[in-house]
């Protein structure tokens, strides 16, 4: 019998194989399948024994996959993605479009744009799930792990549809109550005697790299002033801004600053701007659900 046909013949066996391949415990991976850790090890045996070769390295520490092993499970990872990707094109055929969306992007877009939008999209769309992560480290659209990321453009990547969605212009704005106790700057070299708000964590650099502009903004080159408070939150930095705590950095298309009481600082310089894409793979340019996405995001920011 041929490798093939082995296969073939041992094909729920395969599946099983993958499963604690994936989980790297047969104890783990028996919780998930709903079954005995030795019916799993006797699949995993008679597996190899037709195969005649070895898969895993069995140690008191766990499961370590062998060079055969990690062939045949990354062939398998491989069948695996493109029969979803088939079963995601069939259910296209359906006259509602139905099926699951994971989209990252920036903490801030998530919750300033997506949780504002997203609410309209499944009201036209009602059998269409979204799985929405914001965060500031962006994955790589090739592991699978999203469908759709929203960033700026990423460059030297022929493999990735990308398409614009709108630009964020950012400028600096502080509450009366703040201004009225610390002064008005009237230049950009006053803000080193402001408290300036700044986003981010100290450890990740934000994708979009101008969000603390401010803080460079009017120094000799190299000094970077000390934010009076760091947050990688933009709702949380918004509500600072708010309470009068310091001089913040917003897009003029912040969706809350309209009718807030925040009043722009320093309105003759003209800030960085900020390019988003909506960017997928061109694995999914012909997934109905992925298109009416990028299609509806593309009205609601040219409205």
């Amino acid at each position: 019998m041929s490798t093939m046909n082995k296969f073939n013949a041992h094909w729920d066996k395969l599946r099983v194989f993958y499963q604690v391949a994936t989980i790297g415990s047969f104890c783990r991976a028996a919780e998930v399948l709903n079954t005995s850790q030795s019916a799993l090890n006797r699949n995993i045996i008679t597996l190899e024994t037709y195969i005649q070769t070895r898969l895993f390295e069995r140690l008191p520490r766990g499961l370590i996959l062998t060079r055969q092993g990690e062939l045949l499970f990354e062939a398998l990872k491989q069948m695996t993605s493109e029969l979803s990707q088939a079963q995601a094109f069939i259910e296209e055929e359906e006259n509602e479009p139905v099926g699951f969306i994971r989209i990252s992007a920036t903490a801030g877009f998530a919750s300033l744009h997506l949780a504002v939008l997203m609410p309209d999209f499944l009201r036209l769309y009602p059998k269409i799930q979204l799985s929405i992560h914001g965060s500031d480290v962006l994955p790589d659209l090739h592991s699978n792990a999203v469908d759709v990321i929203i960033s700026p453009f990423i460059d030297s990547d022929d493999s990735l549809i990308q398409t614009y969605l709108t630009t964020f212009h950012l400028k600096l704005y502080a509450s009366k109550e703040y201004l009225d106790k610390f002064g008005v700057p009237e230049n950009p070299s006053d803000l080193d005697k402001h408290q300036l708000l700044a986003y981010g964590d100290h450890s990740t650099p934000h994708p979009f790299g101008d969000a603390n502009w401010h803080l460079t903004l009017g120094t000799k080159s190299g000094v970077v002033r000390q934010p009076h408070i760091m947050i990688n939150s933009a709702v949380g930095l918004f509500n600072f801004a708010l309470a009068g705590t310091g001089i913040v950095s917003l897009s003029k298309e912040h969706p809350s600053l309209e009718d807030s009481s925040l009043i722009e600082v320093l309105p003759s310089i003209i800030g960085p701007t900020i390019d988003a894409y909506f960017i997928h793979s061109s694995r999914t340019k012909n997934i109905k659900r992925i298109t009416l996405l990028k299609n509806f995001l593309l009205k609601e920011f040219t409205k």
